[in-house]
C-alpha cells in the first residue's frame, strides 16, 4: 500500500527511481510531455504558414510575392537554429541539474548566462540581415523579378530577431523543467496576433510580402514578451546573477554544446538549403512550390522534436552515476524509439494529405499544386525517417555522446553531397527535384542505423556491445 501511494504521488515525474522502470506510467508520462509541446512546435512554424497562405491567395502577384517568401527562408527561419545549441544545451543543462539536486544559484547563474549569449547572437545576426540583405538572396540564387521582394521581406523580419533568439531560449527553461503547457500558451498567444495581423496586411490593406513580414515580427515580440514573463513569475529568473558577467561560471556550460549542435545545424541548414537552390534553379514554379512542400516538411518534422526534449527530460534520472545498471535506460530509449515510430507514422500521413489534397489552400496556380502533388512519396519518407531520427537524438544528447552526433553528421553530409553531384549530372528538371527529397530521407534513415548501434549495439550483440550494456559485474 505504502509503495502504491507513493507511486501515485509521483506519477507525473519521478514514479520510476533511475534503477526500475514503469513501462506505461513513463509512456503516459512521455505524452502528458510531448502533446502539448508538440502543439507548440507546430503552431511556431503556423506563424510562417499563415504568411504563406495569405500571400499565395492573397497578393496581386501571388506566383512571386510566394517565390520571395521561399527565397527568403534560409535568411529569415533557417537562421534562428543557428542558436539551436542554446536550447538543446539549456534543456540538458537544467534537466541534469534538476535530477542531481544542484543548487539554485548555480543553475541561475548558467541560465543567465546563456540568455546573454541568445541575445548577443541574434543582434548580430539581426545587422547581417539587414546591411547585406541584397548579397545573401543573390547567393541564394534570387530571381531578378523576385528580389525586391524578398529583400523587403527579409529586412523586417530581421528586427524579429531577438524575440525568436530569447522565445527559444525561454522555451528551453520551462520545456527542462517539464513544463510544456506554459510554451503552448504564449505560441497560441503569438499565433493570434499573426493571424490577425496577416488578414489587415495582406488581405485587406494588400501589402503582400512585406506585410506578411510585419505580422510576424510583431507577433514574434508579443511571444517573446509572454514567455519570458512566465519565467519571471515562476521564479527561475530570482536567481539570476544580474549585471555581471563571468564566461566560465555563466557562458561556458552551453557554449560546450557550440560546437557540435552548430555542427549540426550546420548540416541540416546545407540539406535544407540545397532543396531550395535546386528549387530555385528550376524555375518559379518549382520554387513556388518548395514554398508550400518545404513547409508542409517543415511542419510535419516538428512532430519528432517533441522527443528530442523528452529524451533530454525523461533520460537523465537513468543516467547518473549513482545508478550502476543501465537496463532501465535501454528501456527507456526503447520506449521514446517506439513513440518515435509511431510519430513518424502520423506525421508521414499528414504531410501526404496535406499535399494531396490541400494544396489549393496556398495558391490558386494549378502547376505549383501538381509539383507539389509530385514530391508526396519521397517527401513522406522524409518526414518519417526524420521523426524516428530525433526520438533517437534526445537520448544520444541526454547521454553527452555529442562527438558521435557530429561524426555521423558529417558522414552524412559527404554522402549527402555526393549524391547532389551524381543527380545533377544525369538528372534534369523536376526529376531532380524529386529524387532530391529521396537523397534527404537517406540520410536520415543512415542516421537511425547509426544512433540504433550505438545505443543497443550491433544484431543480436554482435560486435559493439551498445552505449547502454551492461558489463558483468566482478566479484572481488
Amino acid at each position: 500500500t505504502t509503495s502504491s501511494s507513493s507511486s501515485s504521488s509521483n506519477a507525473s515525474d519521478d514514479i520510476s527511481d533511475g534503477v526500475s522502470l514503469d513501462r506505461r506510467v513513463e509512456l503516459t508520462a512521455v505524452l502528458r510531455f510531448a502533446v502539448p509541446l508538440l502543439a507548440t512546435n507546430i503552431v511556431t512554424p503556423l506563424l510562417t504558414m499563415t504568411d504563406t497562405a495569405f500571400v499565395g491567395r492573397c497578393a496581386a502577384d501571388s506566383v512571386v510575392q510566394l517565390a520571395a517568401l521561399g527565397v527568403s527562408t534560409p535568411l529569415t527561419d533557417y537562421t534562428v537554429t543557428l542558436a539551436a545549441f542554446i536550447p538543446a544545451g539549456l534543456t540538458n543543462i537544467i534537466s541534469n541539474g534538476v535530477a542531481a539536486k544542484e543548487s539554485k544559484q548555480s543553475l541561475g547563474a548558467k541560465t543567465y548566462g546563456a540568455l546573454i549569449v541568445s541575445f548577443c547572437l541574434s543582434l548580430l545576426v539581426a545587422g547581417i540581415l539587414v546591411v547585406h540583405t541584397e548579397t545573401l538572396l543573390s547567393w541564394l540564387k534570387t530571381p531578378k523579378e523576385v528580389m525586391a521582394a524578398a529583400s523587403a521581406f527579409t529586412k523586417i523580419r530581421a528586427i524579429g530577431m531577438p524575440a525568436a533568439y530569447l522565445t527559444t531560449a525561454a522555451y528551453a527553461i520551462l520545456v527542462a523543467r517539464k513544463d510544456t503547457v506554459s510554451p503552448l500558451a504564449c505560441v497560441c498567444l503569438a499565433a493570434t496576433v499573426n493571424v490577425l495581423l496577416d488578414y489587415l496586411a495582406v488581405a485587406h490593406w494588400g501589402m503582400g510580402a512585406a506585410g506578411a513580414a510585419w505580422a510576424t515580427t510583431v507577433a514574434l515580440w508579443v511571444g517573446c514578451g509572454a514567455i519570458l514573463d512566465v519565467v519571471r513569475k515562476r521564479g527561475y529568473a530570482d536567481a539570476f546573477p544580474w549585471g555581471t558577467l563571468r564566461y566560465k561560471q555563466q557562458m561556458a556550460p552551453v557554449m560546450a554544446f557550440f560546437g557540435p549542435i552548430t555542427f549540426l545545424v550546420f548540416a541540416l541548414l546545407s540539406i535544407y538549403t540545397a532543396l531550395i537552390l535546386f528549387a530555385n534553379g528550376l524555375g518559379v514554379t518549382v520554387s513556388a512550390a518548395h514554398r508550400i512542400a518545404g513547409n508542409v516538411f517543415a511542419v510535419a518534422v516538428l512532430c519528432g522534436d517533441p522527443l528530442i526534449q523528452a529524451g533530454q527530460a525523461f533520460m537523465p534520472k537513468y543516467l547518473l552515476p549513482s545508478v550502476p545498471l543501465r537496463a532501465a535506460a535501454r528501456k527507456m530509449a526503447g520506449l521514446l524509439q517506439q513513440v518515435g515510430f509511431g510519430a513518424g507514422a502520423f506525421a508521414g500521413t499528414a504531410c501526404a494529405v496535406t499535399c494531396l489534397f490541400g494544396g489549393g489552400a496556398f495558391t490558386n496556380d494549378a502547376a505549383v499544386v501538381s509539383q507539389v502533388r509530385a514530391v508526396v512519396v519521397p517527401m513522406c519518407a522524409a518526414v518519417v525517417a526524420n521523426v524516428v531520427s530525433k526520438s533517437m537524438y534526445g537520448v544520444t544528447v541526454a547521454a553527452k555522446q555529442l562527438v558521435f552526433l557530429a561524426a555521423i553528421t558529417g558522414a552524412g553530409l559527404v554522402l549527402f553531397a555526393l549524391a547532389l553531384w551524381r543527380m545533377n549530372a544525369v538528372l534534369v528538371g523536376p526529376a531532380l527535384y524529386y529524387w532530391m527529397w529521396w537523397v534527404v530521407a537517406g540520410y536520415y534513415a543512415l542516421a537511425i542505423v547509426c544512433i540504433q548501434v550505438l545505443t543497443f549495439g550491433g544484431p543480436g550483440g554482435m560486435g559493439f556491445k551498445g552505449l547502454f550494456h551492461d558489463a558483468p559485474v566482478e566479484n572481488d
